[in-house]
C-alpha cells in the first residue's frame, strides 16, 4: 500500500473513531437525561396523585381512593399506576434499596431490564391513617429505545457521510501533498541509481518532502562532481600506469641491447667480409651472386632482430586479438636468447601445441619477459630456465574471486638462489627489489602482475632458498581453443 493511502486510511479511521466516540457519549447523555425526565415526571405524578388519594380516602373511603388511581390509568396508555402497602407481601418483595428509601419518606425508582423492553418503576411514599404505603408508577422504555435506535441510525448516517467526505478530500490532498512528491522522489532515486546524475526534482511545497528533494538534488550534484573527479583520477592513473609499463619495457630493452648487439656481430662480420671480397674483385663469376645472396640473408636476419626489439619497445594502446600463446612464448624466448647466452643460461620451452587466446600480445610478452629476465638474474651460476605452457584447474585467489575452473598456466621456473620466505609476500609490490644497484627498478614484477590482472588472471609464486623459484601466470581460457583456431 502506498504511503498516501496509508496516511489517508489512518486519518479516516481516526476521524471515524472520534465521531463514533462523540456520538456514543451524546447518546448516553440523552438516555440519562431522558431517564431523569421520566423520573421527574413520575415524581410529579406521584405527589399529585398522592395528595388526591389521601383526601379521597379520608373523605370518601378506601374504595373511592383506589377508584381514583384506577381512573388515572385511563388517561395514560403507557403509564400504569397502582397502590401497595409497604407491610404487605408485595411491599416486602421490593428491592431493599427502594424499601429503605420509602421507609425514610423519600421518592425512589429503579429500572427493571429483566422484562423486555425494560421498565422504569417509581415509588412515592404516602401515609394513610398512620399506615405507610406507596403509589407505584410503571412506564415501559419503548419510546426511549426507539429514540436510541433513531439516534444511532442518524449518527451512523452522519458519521458515514462525514467519513466519506473526509476520505475524498484526504485522498485528493494526500495524492497532491504526499503521493505525487514521493513518486517524483522515487523516480529521481531510480534515475540516479541508473547513472543519470543530472536528474533533478523540484517541489513547490514547503515541507519535509521538499527538504528531502533538496537534499537528494544536492546528493546528485555531489555524486556528479565525484564521478567527474573519479574519471579524471582514473584517466590519470591509467596514463601513469601505462607510462610505468612503458618505462619498464624500455628498461628491459636496455638489458636486451647488449645481447642483441652481440647477436648482430656475427652477421655484420659476414656481410662486411663478403662485401669486401666483391669490392676487391676476389669474388668472380658465380661467386658474386652467391655472396650477394648471403649478404641479403644476413641483412634480413639482422632486420628481423632489430624489428623484434623495436616492436617490444614501442608504446601502443592495449588491444586484444586472437593469439597463439605458444608462438608468443617462442618469439619471446628468441628475443631473450642472446641475453641468456651471455649469462650462460639455456632457455627451454615445453608446450603441448597451439593454444589460442584472446589477449594483448605486447602486454603478455612484456609480463613474460620480465619474469624470464628476473629468473636469469637470479641464476648467478647459469643453468636452465624452463618455460612450460599448459592447462590446469585452479581456484582463483580471494581478491579475484570465482569458483575453481580450468585456466591456462604458464610457468617460468629458474635454478637460481630462490626467495626468502619473509620476502616472498612483497615481490609484487611496486619498487620492491632485492637486486643489486643498477640491476632492477622494482617495477618489473608489479607491472607484470598488473598486466595479467588486466587480462582477468593472476600470478602466483613458489620458491625455496637455494633451489630456485617458479612464477606461474594464470590466464582465463578464451572463447577459442586450438581446434577452432585450426578450423
Amino acid at each position: 500500500m502506498k504511503l498516501a493511502r496509508k496516511i489517508v486510511l489512518a486519518l479516516v479511521l481516526l476521524v471515524f473513531a472520534v465521531i463514533a466516540g462523540l456520538q456514543t457519549i451524546q447518546v448516553r447523555r440523552e438516555l440519562a437525561r431522558s431517564e431523569l425526565d421520566m423520573q421527574h415526571d413520575h415524581r410529579l405524578l406521584g405527589h399529585t396523585l398522592g395528595g388526591s388519594f389521601v383526601r379521597s380516602w379520608q373523605v370518601e373511603g378506601q374504595e373511592a381512593a383506589l377508584t381514583l388511581l384506577s381512573d388515572a390509568n385511563l388517561f395514560q396508555e403507557q403509564v400504569r399506576v397502582r397502590w401497595l402497602w409497604l407491610n404487605s407481601r408485595e411491599g416486602n418483595a421490593l428491592p431493599a434499596e427502594q424499601w429503605e428509601a420509602l421507609l425514610d419518606g423519600q421518592d425512589t425508582s429503579f429500572t427493571d431490564q429483566s422484562r423486555p423492553p425494560g421498565w422504569l418503576i417509581s415509588f412515592t411514599p404516602v401515609t394513610v391513617n398512620g399506615r405507610l404505603g406507596a403509589i407505584e408508577i410503571i412506564e415501559p422504555l419503548v419510546e426511549q429505545h426507539q429514540h436510541v435506535r433513531q439516534t444511532v441510525v442518524s449518527t451512523a448516517v452522519a458519521t458515514g457521510a462525514i467519513t466519506l467526505a473526509f476520505l475524498v478530500v484526504a485522498m485528493a490532498m494526500g495524492r497532491r501533498l504526499v503521493g505525487q512528491p514521493v513518486e517524483q522522489l522515487v523516480e529521481l532515486a531510480h534515475r540516479v541509481g541508473q547513472g543519470d546524475l543530472e536528474a533533478r526534482v523540484h517541489l513547490r511545497q514547503e515541507d519535509e518532502l521538499a527538504t528531502l528533494a533538496s537534499a537528494m538534488n544536492q546528493m546528485a550534484h555531489e555524486l556528479s562532481s565525484a564521478r567527474a573527479q573519479v574519471e579524471a583520477e582514473t584517466a590519470a592513473r591509467v596514463a601513469t600506469l601505462e607510462h610505468l609499463r612503458h618505462s619498464d619495457r624500455l628498461a628491459t630493452v636496455g638489458k636486451l641491447a647488449s645481447g642483441v648487439a652481440h647477436e648482430l656481430g656475427t652477421p655484420l662480420n659476414v656481410v662486411l667480409g663478403r662485401a669486401k671480397m666483391i669490392a676487391s674483385g676476389e669474388a668472380e663469376g658465380e661467386e658474386v651472386p652467391e655472396y650477394a645472396r648471403i649478404i641479403s640473408q644476413q641483412v634480413q636476419h639482422m632486420t628481423g632482430i632489430i624489428r623484434q626489439l623495436l616492436d617490444f619497445a614501442r608504446r601502443r594502446t592495449p588491444q586484444r586479438a586472437p593469439e597463439d600463446l605458444t608462438q608468443l612464448v617462442e618469439r619471446t624466448l628468441a628475443l631473450l636468447r642472446p641475453l641468456a647466452a651471455r649469462r650462460h643460461v639455456t632457455l627451454d620451452q615445453e608446450a603441448a601445441g597451439p593454444l589460442m587466446l584472446e589477449l594483448d600480445a605486447g602486454q603478455i610478452q612484456q609480463a613474460l619477459t620480465n619474469l624470464i629476465v628476473n629468473g636469469m638474474q637470479a641464476m648467478k651460476q647459469g643453468g636452465v630456465l624452463r618455460v612450460r605452457l599448459g592447462r590446469e584447474r585452479a581456484l582463483p585467489p580471494k581478491d579475484l574471486g570465482g569458483p575453481e575452473a580450468e585456466w591456462v598456466r604458464l610457468d617460468v621456473r629458474d635454478e637460481g638462489e630462490g626467495i626468502a620466505p619473509e620476502v616472498l609476500p612483497h615481490v609484487f609490490e611496486p619498487f620492491f627489489t632485492t637486486k643489486d644497484v643498477g640491476e632492477g627498478t622494482g617495477l618489473g614484477l608489479s607491472v607484470s602482475y598488473g598486466l595479467i590482472r588486466d587480462h582477468g588472471g593472476w600470478i602466483s609464486v613458489s620458491s625455496e632458498p637455494g633451489r630456485g623459484s617458479c612464477f606461474s601466470i594464470f590466464l582465463p581460457p578464451g572463447a577459442r581453443d586450438a581446434q577452432e583456431a585450426g578450423t
